[in-house]
C-alpha cells in the first residue's frame, strides 16, 4: 500500500498527440457537417444584412482630375530677362511641394469662395436624409450682411402650391457673417414656424432669407425638406480633409487630384473650380514680381517726365532769350562726353539707391507684397537677382504650406533653413555690388572733374547752353529706355502661361463606399465563418464525452465494451418492446463482448456504474439483464444505488422490502427478491432509503448475499452508485467480476470521469470497460448499425 501511494500522482487530462492530423481533420470536418443548419441560417442572415446596409446607406464618391505639371528650366535673372517675372524656384516645382500648395488652406478656400456651397439642401427620409445639389425644388437667397444661423436644419414644407411651412427647432447655435466670414455671436434656444409664400423674405434675429421656386423639379406636397447655412471656413476644412494629390508614379509629373463625398455633383463642381484656382495660382505668381516691376518703372516714368518737361522749357526759354547759335565742334565733343559720364552716373545711382532699399528690407523685413524688381541692372548682377528670386519663392512657399504644417515638421524648419540662409548670401551678394558700384562712381566722378576743367574753359553762354541741353537729353534718355522696359514687361506678363494643364476635366471615378462586390464576398465568408468558429470554439470549450475518439485518446488501454444508440422511444425496457431496434441491438453487441472480456467461466457478477446520475447505468444494466435473460441465463438485477433507486420505480416496488432492508437484518432473502413477470429474470429492489448506505455494504451479510446469488443465478448485474460520488460503487466492486463503467455522450465531465478512472486503475481494479451511452445513430463512425434492417427508422 506505502508504494502505490508513493507512485500515485494526479490525473492530468491527455492532449491529442498530433500524430494523427489527418484523424483530427476529419473530425473537425464531421462537426462542421453535423452542423449545416448553422451555415443555412448564417449565410442568408449576414448577405440579407449587407443587403439592407447597400440600401439605407449613402454611397461615398471618388472625383478625380488629372493635372500636368509643366517643367522648365530654372533662369537667372539678366538684362534682357529682367522684367519677366517669372521663374519659379525648384522647390516650388518639386511634386511634394506642388501637393503642399494644392491641399493648402488658402487654395482649398479661395475655392469655397467662388462656390455656391454656403447652403445645403436635404431632403428628409424615414431612415436616412440625402443631400440634394441643383435638384432642389426650392433655392435659399440670404442677406449675407445679416448674421445667419449656421449647421441648425430649416425644415421647408410644401402646404400649397403658393403656401410653405417653415420651422426652425434648436437649443442652440452659433450665427455667421458671410461678408466678413466671421462667427458674430450665438442664438440661444429657438422655436420658429412660419406660414410664407414663394419669394417672400423671412426676417428673424438669427437668419434672414428668402426662398424661391427651382427650376429643376416641383415641390412635392407633404415632403420633408430641410436646408443647413454653413461657413466657408468648416467647408474649406472639410473639403481639405477629403481632398487627395498623389503623382501618377514616383518621379512622374503627372498628378491625380481626388476628393470624396455623398454628392456627386458638389464634388465635380468643386473639383473643377479647384483645377482653376491652381491655374490662376500659378499664373499669378509667374506674373506677381513683373506686376510690382510695372508699378515701380510707372513710377518712375512719372518722375522723369516732369523733369524732362521742365528742362524743355528752360532750353526754349534759353534759346530765345540768347539767340543762341549752333556750337562748335570741339564743344559739341565735349558736351557729348560729358551726357554719356552723367548718364551713367544716374544709372549707378538708381542702381544704388534700389540695393540700399533691398539691403534695408532685409535687416528689418522681407515682405513679399511691398517687394518690386530692379528696373535697371545689368549682367554683373546676375547673382543678386537669382537670390532674391529664390527668396521670393522660398518666402511665398513658406507663407503657403506653414498652415498645413506644424512648427516641428521637418519639412517646414528645412524650409525656414533655407529662408535664413537665402538672406545671409543675399546680404553678402548686395555689399559686393554697392562696393562694385561704388568704384564705377569713383572712377566717373574723377572723368568728370577732368571734364568740368575744360568745359570751364568755353565761353560763359555756350557753357551755360550746354549744362541745360545736357539736362535735357539725360532726361530724355533715361524716359525713352524706362518706355522701352514698360512694353518689354508688358509684353512678357501677356505672354505668359500656367506652368500646370489640365489633361483630364474633373469626373467620377468610382464608388468608394459601401463596396457591394467586396462586402458581399466578406457577408459570405463571415456566414461560413461565424458558424465555424462557433462550432470548433464550442468544441475546445466542451469538457464533455464526444465520442469514441475522446475515450481512445484519454484511455487507449481501456477496452470499449460497447457503444449504446440513443432510445428514441419512452421505453426503459427496450429489449423486450422494441427487440428489432439498433438500440437493442448494441445491447446483444455488449453481451457478447462480455463474453470474450478477460474474465473465467466462473464470472457471474457484472457491475453497471458511471462518474455521476444521470449519466444511463440504470437503463444500461435493466437492458443488459434483459438481454442476458433472453439468452437463457437466469439473471437476477441488483439495485444497489440506495440513495436514488431508479429500479424500484421502474419495477414499481415502492412499498416493497428490498436491498436496505436485508442488509440491515430486518428481512430475509425470500422477502426482497421478485420475479419481473419476464423469463429468466428477477430484481431485488433497493428498499427505503437507508441513512448509512455505505456502512450496511460493508456489511457481513452483503458477502453472504453474493454467496448465494452466485449459486442461484448464472449472471448476476448490479445497478451500483455512481463510483465518481460516493464510496458505495467501489465497495461493490470487490464482489464484481466484470465492471462496466457507463459513460454518457455530451453529459459526461472529461476530468471527473478522468481522476475516477485513473484513480480505479491506480488500485489495479481488473476487468475494466467502458460502455458508451446515447450516442446518436447518425453520427460519422457509427454508421455500421442499420436502422431499416433492423426494422426501426428513427
Amino acid at each position: 500500500m506505502e508504494e502505490q501511494t508513493e507512485n500515485h500522482q494526479p490525473y492530468v487530462i491527455k492532449k491529442s498527440s498530433g500524430g494523427d492530423g489527418l484523424f483530427d481533420m476529419k473530425r473537425i470536418i464531421n462537426l462542421l457537417l453535423h452542423n449545416w443548419y448553422l451555415f443555412i441560417i448564417s449565410v442568408p442572415l449576414c448577405l440579407g444584412g449587407v443587403y439592407i446596409y447597400h440600401r439605407y446607406t449613402i454611397p461615398v464618391y471618388r472625383a478625380s482630375a488629372t493635372i500636368l505639371l509643366k517643367s522648365s528650366q530654372d533662369r537667372t535673372i539678366t538684362q534682357s530677362g529682367l522684367m519677366e517675372g517669372f521663374g519659379l524656384s525648384p522647390e516650388v516645382r518639386n511634386i511634394e511641394n506642388q501637393t503642399f500648395i494644392i491641399k493648402s488652406y488658402r487654395i482649398v478656400k479661395k475655392a469655397i469662395d467662388r462656390l455656391d456651397f454656403g447652403v445645403s439642401y436635404f431632403t428628409h427620409g424615414r431612415i436616412k436624409d440625402t443631400e440634394v445639389y441643383n435638384q432642389s425644388p426650392f433655392r435659399v437667397t440670404f442677406d449675407s450682411i445679416h448674421p445667419q444661423l449656421l449647421n441648425v436644419p430649416i425644415h421647408v414644407t410644401c402646404i400649397s402650391p403658393e403656401k410653405l411651412l417653415v420651422k426652425v427647432s434648436t437649443e442652440g447655435g452659433r450665427l455667421h457673417d458671410y461678408s466678413s466670414q466671421k462667427d458674430v455671436g450665438y442664438c440661444g434656444n429657438l422655436q420658429f414656424e412660419k406660414e410664407i409664400t414663394w419669394g417672400e423674405t423671412i426676417h428673424h434675429d438669427s437668419f434672414s432669407f428668402k426662398i424661391t421656386k427651382g427650376s429643376t423639379r416641383p415641390c412635392q406636397p407633404g415632403v420633408d425638406y430641410y436646408f443647413l447655412f454653413r461657413s466657408h471656413a468648416s467647408l474649406a476644412g472639410e473639403y481639405r480633409g477629403r481632398l487627395g494629390v498623389s503623382p501618377f508614379r514616383e518621379g512622374s509629373s503627372i498628378l491625380f487630384i481626388s476628393a470624396t463625398g455623398t454628392t456627386p455633383g458638389k464634388l465635380i463642381r468643386f473639383l473643377d473650380v479647384l483645377s482653376e484656382v491652381i491655374m490662376e495660382n500659378n499664373l499669378e505668381r509667374k506674373n506677381d514680381m513683373a506686376t510690382r516691376s510695372l508699378t515701380f518703372i510707372k513710377k518712375q516714368l512719372v518722375s522723369v517726365a516732369d523733369s524732362l518737361e521742365k528742362v524743355q522749357n528752360e532750353l526754349m526759354t534759353y534759346r530765345k532769350s540768347n539767340r543762341f547759335m549752333v556750337p562748335s565742334e570741339y564743344s559739341s565733343k565735349l558736351a557729348d562726353q560729358y551726357y554719356d559720364i552723367e548718364k551713367d552716373l544716374k544709372l549707378l545711382q538708381i542702381r544704388k539707391d534700389y540695393f540700399n532699399y533691398l539691403d534695408e528690407k532685409l535687416e528689418t523685413d522681407f515682405n513679399i507684397d511691398n517687394f518690386m524688381m530692379l528696373a535697371v541692372s545689368d549682367e554683373s548682377n546676375g547673382l543678386v537677382n537669382q537670390l532674391v528670386t529664390q527668396l521670393f519663392s522660398l518666402k511665398e512657399e513658406y507663407e503657403l504650406i506653414k498652415d498645413n504644417a506644424e512648427g516641428t515638421n521637418p519639412y517646414i524648419q528645412n524650409l525656414a533653413s533655407k529662408v535664413t540662409l537665402t538672406e545671409t548670401n543675399l546680404h553678402k551678394a548686395i555689399q559686393q555690388v554697392l562696393n562694385d558700384i561704388k568704384l564705377q562712381e569713383n572712377e566717373l566722378k574723377g572723368s568728370l572733374l577732368s571734364l568740368d576743367a575744360k568745359m570751364n574753359q568755353l565761353p560763359e553762354l555756350e557753357k551755360h547752353y550746354y549744362d541745360i541741353d545736357r539736362k535735357y537729353k539725360l532726361n530724355d534718355a533715361i524716359y525713352t529706355f524706362l518706355l522701352q522696359k514698360h512694353s518689354e514687361n508688358q509684353i512678357t506678363k501677356a505672354s505668359n502661361t500656367p506652368d500646370n494643364e489640365i489633361l483630364d476635366t474633373p469626373t467620377i471615378s468610382y464608388i468608394v463606399s459601401p463596396n457591394k462586390k467586396n462586402n458581399y464576398s466578406k457577408a459570405f465568408m463571415i456566414g461560413l465563418l461565424l458558424p465555424g468558429a462557433f462550432i470548433v470554439i464550442r468544441e475546445l470549450l466542451n469538457n464533455k464525452i464526444r465520442g469514441k475518439d475522446d475515450l481512445e485518446q484519454l484511455f487507449p488501454q481501456l477496452p470499449l465494451m460497447g457503444v449504446i444508440m440513443h432510445n428514441h422511444t419512452s421505453s426503459q425496457d427496450v429489449i423486450h418492446n422494441h427487440p428489432h431496434t439498433i438500440i437493442s441491438e448494441s445491447f446483444r453487441s455488449l453481451r457478447t463482448k462480455i463474453k470474450f472480456m478477460n474474465c473465467t467461466d466462473e464470472s457471474k457478477v457484472i457491475s453497471v456504474s458511471s462518474t455521476n446520475t444521470g449519466e444511463g447505468k440504470t437503463f444500461c444494466a435493466q437492458n443488459l439483464a434483459c438481454v442476458f435473460s433472453i439468452s437463457g441465463k437466469r439473471t437476477v438485477l441488483l439495485g444497489f444505488d440506495m440513495r436514488k433507486p431508479r429500479l424500484t420505480e421502474i419495477f414499481d416496488l415502492k412499498n416493497h422490502a428490498g436491498l436496505s432492508n436485508y442488509l440491515s437484518g430486518q428481512q430475509a432473502f425470500e422477502d426482497i427478491i421478485f420475479n419481473t413477470g419476464m423469463n429468466n429474470l428477477f430484481v431485488i429492489p433497493a428498499g427505503p432509503v437507508p441513512p448509512n448506505p455505505s456502512e450496511l455494504i460493508e456489511g457481513e451479510r452483503t458477502s453472504v448475499l453474493f454467496d448465494r446469488l452466485r449459486k442461484e443465478f448464472d449472471v448476476i448485474i448490479i445497478d451500483s452508485p455512481p463510483v465518481g460520488l460516493v464510496a458505495d460503487g467501489r465497495m461493490l466492486m470487490d464482489y464484481s467480476d466484470c465492471h462496466l463503467y457507463v459513460v454518457r455522450v455530451n453529459h459526461t465531465n472529461k476530468e471527473h470521469m478522468g481522476h475516477t478512472l485513473h484513480n480505479l486503475m491506480s488500485e489495479n481494479v481488473k476487468s475494466l470497460g467502458i460502455i458508451l451511452n446515447d450516442v446518436n445513430s447518425k453520427e460519422k463512425g457509427y454508421g455500421y448499425y442499420s436502422t431499416e434492417y433492423y426494422g426501426y427508422k428513427e
